[in-house]
């Protein structure tokens, strides 16, 4: 029988549970209806590296078309990368069916939408049981007793079980999105905006589950936001993201407090600031981001970077590292 409790089992704070390296995701560009021919790639994700460590979050923040939501779609496996490994726990996931097997319900996801991400054709306690009927050989009762502890872990009561996902609220039923996330125990959850199709008032609300139930299940997170101050807010490590490229990765107080490459600056100007009378900067970018599809020669931001050298135009820039576990792909530094 499988057990329920895995604590025992779980990694210490801070050691390294999911390693990305150089992964790369090209999506192929066809032409012709009956005899179909490539004819380009859109590179989505283009070699890039990161690890994630039990107990701790690291964000993916960029403007829309990135590749974070690729990113995280390779993350749960639901798409295959083009090049580059994902290694949990030191073994790669595509090259073992065990590892495989473990990664599949050590890492678990929290959608966008809480609207859509439910059955609305199940009961809540079905829709959280659901993981472990299908991956644990545990008992009916024991399943009903997790359920109650989980509903009774994101703040919901045992009376909700019964109901089903159009009688709850936006915040009440991502509430529920999280508690089926947890259900198997996961080392590692995906977070796709898990507080941007919420009322304000709520957002705060969720921010504070999420990190509380992170102490108690030392569960790492990989959050993907647009909002900046969500990502101070939760994370301890913080990636951003330019046209498939990490550009910096930093802890995520050396970021907001010094950013260094010039692409962070201008997302940090866009964003409010945290005060009212704070002067911040105003960094205004020329120019469209150039399409994944035929990405300028050198380093992909040089179009529109307002410190643009010769060089950049010509010499694709290699992963520096700054300062302690501060990483730059820029040739200022």
């Amino acid at each position: 029988m499988t057990t329920i409790d895995s604590s025992e089992t779980k990694a210490e704070r801070g050691q390294v549970l999911l390693e990305a390296k150089n992964l790369k995701k090209y999506f192929p560009v066809t032409k012709g209806l009956l005899i179909s021919r490539t004819t380009g790639h859109i590179k989505a994700v283009d070699d890039i590296s990161f690890a994630l460590r039990a107990g701790e979050t690291l964000g993916v923040v960029g403007e829309s078309g990135c590749g974070k939501s690729t990113t995280a779609k390779m993350m749960l496996m639901l798409e295959e990368p083009t090049e580059g490994s994902i290694l949990f726990e030191g073994g790669d996931v595509h090259n073992s069916a065990a590892v495989r097997k473990s990664y599949r319900s050590s890492v678990q996801a929290v959608f966008q939408d809480p609207w859509s991400s439910l059955n609305p054709r199940m009961r809540v306690k079905d829709i959280i049981a659901e993981p472990m009927v299908i991956n644990w050989n545990i008992t009916k009762a024991e399943q009903q007793e997790r359920v109650m502890k989980l509903l009774n872990d994101v703040g919901l009561n045992e009376y909700h079980s019964n109901l089903f996902p159009h009688e709850f609220s936006g915040g009440q039923r991502q509430r529920l999105a999280i508690a089926r996330a947890l259900a198997l125990n996961p080392r590692v959850i995906v977070l796709d905006e898990p507080v941007s199709a919420l009322d304000v008032s709520i957002r705060a609300q969720i921010m504070n589950l999420l990190k509380d139930l992170q102490e108690t299940y030392n569960v790492a997170y990989m959050l993907i936001a647009h909002d900046l101050a969500t990502v101070r807010y939760m994370c301890t490590w913080v990636a951003v993201m330019y046209l498939g490229q990490i550009v910096e990765l930093s802890p995520v107080q050396e970021l907001f407090n010094n950013p260094s490459h010039p692409y962070t600056k201008a997302l940090m100007s866009a964003a409010l600031p945290s005060h009212p009378d704070t002067e911040q900067e105003e960094i205004i970018l020329q120019g469209e981001v150039p399409s994944p599809l035929n990405p300028p020669p050198g380093c992909y931001f040089h179009p529109r970077c307002p410190a643009a050298m010769d060089r950049c135009s010509v010499d694709t820039p290699v992963v520096k590292e700054i300062s302690e576990g501060h990483t730059l792909t820029c040739h200022l530094f």
